[in-house]
């Protein structure tokens, strides 16, 4: 037992032991980072690189015919995730506008996105009506993908497949 005048109690204060029991009592309580964390994700992350190297040697990629050169009727077409790229890039034709549509744009949006939570310093969060800002961007974003969304499908509906 140890006495603490500072408390302003007359009698003796206890101090608190913590255990195992009690540790997630006082949620201002924490516990060490190293090594008890440290050993627990690297158990996770060896079981998941073993994980990958079985798989990659039970089931490996399959490898198609090398690409031929002499080919025209090959129509390119980018990866899914490069789809809302090509597709802005179409809305800037000719070679003048291409750095725009690549580089100036998609700038802008970033940096816009980054940017809303220092243009909406707004109090209230409790609806759309009450922040107006947040929310026409919001439907701005939304509009943006599910326009390229559509549009990246009907080329693709629209290519010939070789």
């Amino acid at each position: 037992m140890v006495y603490v005048p500072a408390t302003g109690k007359d009698k003796p204060v206890e101090e608190e032991v913590i255990t195992e029991e009690n540790v997630f009592d006082r949620p201002d309580e924490t516990m060490g980072f190293f090594p008890g964390q440290v050993l627990k994700d690297t158990y996770v992350f060896t079981f998941l690189l073993i994980a990958c190297a079985i798989l990659s040697y039970a089931a490996p990629a399959p490898l198609t015919e090398p690409a031929d050169t002499a080919t025209v009727d090959y129509v390119p077409r980018p990866e899914w995730f490069f789809f809302f790229y090509e597709q802005m890039l179409m809305f800037f034709p000719g070679y003048a506008l291409v750095a725009f549509g690549a580089v100036v744009v998609p700038t802008i949006f970033i940096v816009l996105l980054f940017a809303v939570p220092w243009l909406d310093r707004s109090p209230q969060h409790y609806s759309a009506i009450s922040r107006p800002f947040a929310t026409i961007i919001g439907i701005l974003v939304v509009v943006i993908v599910v326009l390229n969304m559509l549009m990246a499908v009907s080329r693709i509906m629209n290519f010939p497949t070789a």
